[in-house]
């Protein structure tokens, strides 16, 4: 097992846990004498455990817990299941790529910052889930330190962030040899992990990896996901479903569908990723084996205006909101065109003007993000190089999604009914997008706007303790603005605010329920 928990990395770097962390030199933090793992919380075999440093942490304290595995007595056999073995993968396909990243917030949810230590939420560059996710499985009373017991075995690899370090071609690390495309050398890496996995793990080869979960938060999500991980469970923020599939991104060189051959790969890599879609809600082939599409991370200040943090449910005043890349100064495939049609639609006719509806990059429209999102009725949801995060900023602002992405499932839309809050226009109808919107009875807006009061919060992360704890401070004061705010106004708005616990049934509680429902079929 690898003793370092991040390699190299610098104090701006994301701390995960660091329950038994000795001194740091140049090559990082590194676990005390018995311990090891990743978040240096598992200890070496018949060694006694030591009590936790996170007490005499303050910064660590208000963040951070022990994971129940790692706590005497051991955990009861009959807690809560699915009981999740994350892998202490090798430092090469995960700690040591975060410390070569160009710029520190790139691919975390949160970083430490010198000189007060204090912890800044970070949206990762969209990338955050990435640590996220397996920070909060590393807590996890869903956590196993016993494979033999595990349902599900989770690879915390960091292939979406290795294009950060290395720019347009791949410059170092190298897999399979230097040159070719950064798609290459993420393929030919994860291709890597599953042969360090068998040769250190019994258990991908148990069940043929249908119980291995890997996430995917690249821009075209597990598009150019290599084939030896297709039975697996792949976690994603893209859903596109067509089999046949090219890549759409207007970043040429992200692009997944050119192919590179040096004397290492003579046959290249395309021949690794071709023949399955980006992700499969239900796969054949593999019984039991099935894909989800899960939220981005968004820190709470991004929607700290909406009711879903207790902020005064408003008027909803703007009649359709979209701010952001309208593919001014981009190929016109991005987005395939969807933001580049409506931006031209709306701006020749002068319908800001006419309906508020608002949409632009910050030019065009201005004012508070989240306060023009939790005063919208639609809000737009449109693909970018891929996936785009819109559909969780307007369903966490109970701004009702107006999905415009043919053959692509949205976050949870294999689990929830999406219909039942949002609204979806096919490509080829953008034309009559505001006829469309105009027509949908005001009844139906508010049944739409009801239901989303009913699934918003399974949309954000809010069960991390720093997250929970910043939550409720923002709701405490949020509700104190409400409780003004009634006395001079009898009118009811939806979504009503959120009244509930920030960390119950948010976005990881969701996967887990929904991994829950899958132990049988990874059997």
């Amino acid at each position: 097992m690898a003793a370092a928990i991040w390699g190299s990395a610098s104090p701006l770097e994301l701390d995960i846990d660091m329950f038994h962390i000795s001194s740091s030199t140049s090559a990082g933090p590194r676990c005390d004498d018995g311990y090891y793992g990743h978040d240096c919380a598992r200890r070496k075999a018949g060694l006694p455990l030591q009590p936790s440093l996170i007490p005499t942490r303050p910064w660590l304290a208000s963040m951070l817990h022990e994971p129940p595995a790692a706590i005497e007595p051991p955990p009861k056999a009959t807690r809560k299941r699915p009981l999740i073995y994350v892998y202490d993968l090798e430092p090469l396909y995960q700690s040591k790529l975060l410390q070569y990243r160009v710029s520190p917030p790139w691919c975390v949810h949160r970083r430490h910052d010198w000189p007060a230590n204090i912890s800044v939420w970070s949206d990762g560059w969209v990338y955050a889930a990435d640590t996220l996710l397996h920070e909060l499985l590393l807590i996890s009373e869903h956590r196993t330190f016993d494979p033999e017991e595990a349902d599900f075995f989770y690879v915390p690899h960091s292939a979406s962030c290795l294009p950060f370090p290395i720019g347009n071609w791949a410059d170092y690390p190298w897999f399979k040899g230097p040159g070719g495309p950064r798609i290459r050398q993420m393929v030919n890496m994860l291709m890597e992990a599953v042969d360090w996995i068998n040769a250190t793990y019994p258990f991908w080869q148990r069940r043929g990896g249908r119980d291995h979960i890997w996430l995917f938060t690249h821009d075209e999500g597990a598009c150019w996901a290599p084939n030896v991980l297709n039975s697996s469970i792949w976690l994603t923020h893209w859903g596109r479903l067509d089999p046949d599939h090219k890549s759409n991104t207007a970043y040429i060189v992200d692009r997944y569908d050119s192919d590179f051959q040096n004397h290492l790969q003579p046959e290249g890599f395309l021949t690794h990723i071709k023949g399955h879609p980006c992700y499969n809600p239900e796969k054949a082939g593999f019984p039991g084996s099935r894909d989800l599409v899960i939220p981005a991370f968004k820190r709470p200040g991004h929607y700290g205006r909406s009711p879903l943090v207790a902020a005064p449910s408003r008027e909803r005043d703007v009649f359709f909101f979209f701010r952001g890349d309208v593919g001014k100064h981009r190929m016109p495939n991005y987005s395939r065109g969807v933001r580049q049609k409506v931006y031209k639609l709306a701006k020749e006719g002068g319908w800001a003007e006419k309906y508020k509806f608002l949409i632009g990059d910050g030019q065009d429209v201005q004012g508070d993000y989240s306060d023009l999102y939790s005063r919208a009725v639609f809000c737009l949801v449109a693909g970018g190089d891929g996936w785009s995060a819109r559909l969780e900023d307007a369903v966490i602002h109970g701004c009702i999604p107006v999905i415009i992405i043919d053959d692509v499932h949205v976050v949870f839309e294999s689990i929830l009914d999406v219909e039942s809050f949002a609204v979806r226009i096919a490509e080829a109808d953008i034309d009559r997008i505001l006829e469309i919107l105009k027509a949908i009875p005001e009844r139906t807006i508010r049944s739409k706007q009801a239901h989303l009061g009913k699934v918003w919060h399974r949309y954000r992360y809010g069960s991390l303790p720093g997250l929970a704890s910043e939550l409720r401070q923002l709701m405490d004061s949020n509700e104190r603005e409400q409780e003004r705010s009634a006395a001079n106004s009898t009118a009811v708005h939806l979504p009503r605010p959120f009244k509930g616990d920030p960390t119950v049934d948010d976005a990881f509680a969701t996967i887990l329920q929904w991994l829950h429902s899958r132990i049988p079929h990874t059997r």
